[in-house]
């Protein structure tokens, strides 16, 4: 019954992305919250989210939730991405998997925050343009909480609900936003009779990503005072602050795990080749690319290459074509993972890099530790 409604709900998935399919790349820049959007976690900034199908455990939080549903106890990660650097802006990241129940019978739930550190701005005024005013710094903090499961060997499905907040501390827009996503996995070789072997090799995955309703800023900072100079009257006015859009993305992803080399129990080499299909509302489609090596689990590279779909990318009469959607390029990370006890207790050290048209890049240190599972 579980493996009947998971497959029920893998094909509605597919349905309702179909349907938000369409969107309009007139409309870049039309959708606030666009921090949303920004991977904070270390190990998957640098595979340029081609692995919408493959990411597990906490780092399945911004880009698939169903992954998470693969944390085998407890996974720990805390990650400090230094947004185009040379800014001076930086995002703070913590993230906390926890499996229910034996073998995570009871699905896994997890918790996520992420606040971006803006440094401290110069106020300044028409009556006081040098910054000799005291400092600002916008505050912008994201608080998720989630949950997954296995509904067979091969399916997974998880939820996300996240709270947003970001303004000043005069003026606020607060909000909430929900992420679906299912993962699907089997294998595609048969089983290899003399070596006893039969892993999943191919993986699908779908996500559904910043869904809610509108946001909107307000709060005294948007208030003036008004006095008629006939009358003498005073009052007080607000400026109207418009609604603005989340930035709903769908994630279509493939990926293909090869074996270089096995034993009769465990393989040391495996070569992860993905494609990731993204759609966002509010720019042009991204087509990505990426392969992942791995030695042992333990020792991981990858990289990724992602292109625009949008047509005018193309257009001979179009200036400056990139700047139709910020991500593209060249994407590239490193994993090195060891035990630090017998029970299966791993630490790893990521690092993550994603390509930026301006300033030098976003550089992503993460730290994650694995409770009394397995590696990867």
């Amino acid at each position: 019954m579980k493996i009947a409604i998971a497959k029920f709900g893998l094909v509605g998935l597919l349905f309702a992305s179909a349907t938000v399919f369409g969107g309009n790349p007139d409309r870049s820049g039309g959708a606030g919250a666009t921090q949303l959007n920004i991977n904070p976690y270390a190990r998957s900034a640098g595979y340029g989210g081609a692995n919408t199908a493959s990411v597990r455990g906490i780092e399945s939080f911004n880009l698939n939730i169903a992954g998470l549903a693969y944390t085998d106890k407890t996974d720990i990660a805390f990650s400090r991405m230094s947004f185009l650097q040379g800014s001076g802006v930086s995002v703070n990241n913590f993230g906390l998997a926890q499996a229910i129940g034996e073998n995570g019978d009871g699905g896994v739930i997890g918790l996520g925050f992420s606040s971006w550190d803006f440094g401290s701005i110069p106020i300044t005024t028409y009556d006081n343009p040098d910054g000799t005013l005291p400092t600002f710094s916008p505050q912008v903090l994201n608080i998720g909480a989630s949950y997954a499961k296995k509904f067979s060997n091969s399916i997974t499905g998880g939820f996300l609900l996240r709270l947003i907040s970001e303004g000043l501390s005069d003026v606020r827009a607060q909000g909430v936003a929900f992420d679906f996503g299912v993962q699907y996995q089997t294998a595609l070789n048969a089983k290899n009779e003399k070596k006893k072997i039969k892993k999943e090799d191919f993986r699908l995955g779908i996500s559904m990503r910043n869904i809610g309703p509108d946001m909107t800023f307000g709060g005294p900072g948007l208030s003036f005072r008004a006095i008629n100079s006939q009358t003498g009257a005073d009052r007080k006015a607000y400026f109207a602050a418009d609604k603005f859009n989340l930035p709903t993305l769908v994630n279509i992803g493939l990926g293909y795990d090869m074996r270089l080399d096995q034993t009769n129990d465990t393989y040391f080499h495996r070569l992860t080749g993905s494609f990731n299909f993204n759609y966002n509302a509010f720019q042009s489609n991204v087509y990505g690319f990426g392969a992942e090596y791995a030695y042992k689990e333990s020792a991981m590279l990858r990289v990724a290459y992602n292109v625009s779909g949008d047509k005018q990318l193309f257009s001979k009469n179009q200036e400056n074509p990139e700047y139709l959607n910020p991500v593209y390029g060249l994407w590239a990370g490193a994993t090195f993972q060891m035990p630090i006890s017998k029970s299966g207790t791993s630490m790893a050290i990521d690092y993550g890099y994603a390509p930026t048209r301006i300033f030098n890049g976003m550089h992503t240190i993460g730290i994650r530790l694995t409770v009394g599972g397995k590696k990867g």
